[in-house]
């Protein structure tokens, strides 16, 4: 796949936002569900660099309020998400231990319901990267409308509810 892509763009396609791709890639036949992933590789692979060089002081890692395990007890505020404070569970919580490990290297971490409070917060707070977990449809609309450098984490299990990330991605990113 990679050879073919290189192929393509040695010919002059135009791969710079998620419409060229598509319409390039959707004309040689791959699935649209590929091509949003490859979408996404292709970002993260851009901007993998950029994002490392900035320190963790001038990043946002955004979390998905899915990744809440059921019975947490974490309260929504306006323009900020989910407070997590630790509960009885957070043991088996991810968003605890990624919300944990994360601010001690000094990022600020966002539970967020959904990426219009994302889009809110960069443009309030105007960090120079971010990090985030989502779903891909939530990470395509990140890339789509985040006009900053980001590094992205798909949720290995989505769907709105009992959501999972690998702990080993999350972290490696960090």
């Amino acid at each position: 796949m990679k050879k073919l892509i290189q192929r393509i763009i040695g010919m002059g396609a135009d791969f710079s936002t998620r419409k060229a791709l598509k319409s390039t890639l959707g004309f040689v036949g791959m699935k649209p569900e590929n091509i949003d992933k490859l979408y996404v590789e292709l970002k993260n692979d851009y901007y993998k660099e950029q994002v490392r060089k900035i320190p963790p002081e001038e990043k946002i890692v955004f979390l998905p309020h899915c990744l809440r395990k059921s019975g947490c007890n974490a309260k929504v505020e306006k323009n900020v998400g989910y407070q997590c404070n630790g509960c009885e569970n957070h043991r088996k919580c991810k968003i605890y231990a990624i919300k944990n490990e994360a601010e001690a290297k000094g990022y600020r971490v966002f539970v967020t319901p959904g990426g219009s409070m994302v889009l809110g917060i960069v443009n309030r707070l105007k960090p120079r990267a971010v990090i985030g977990v989502a779903c891909m449809k939530e990470i395509v609309i990140a890339l789509d409308n985040l006009k900053i450098p980001l590094q992205s984490i798909e949720l290995s299990r989505d769907g709105c509810v009992n959501t999972d990330v690998k702990m080993s991605k999350v972290l490696d990113t960090l």
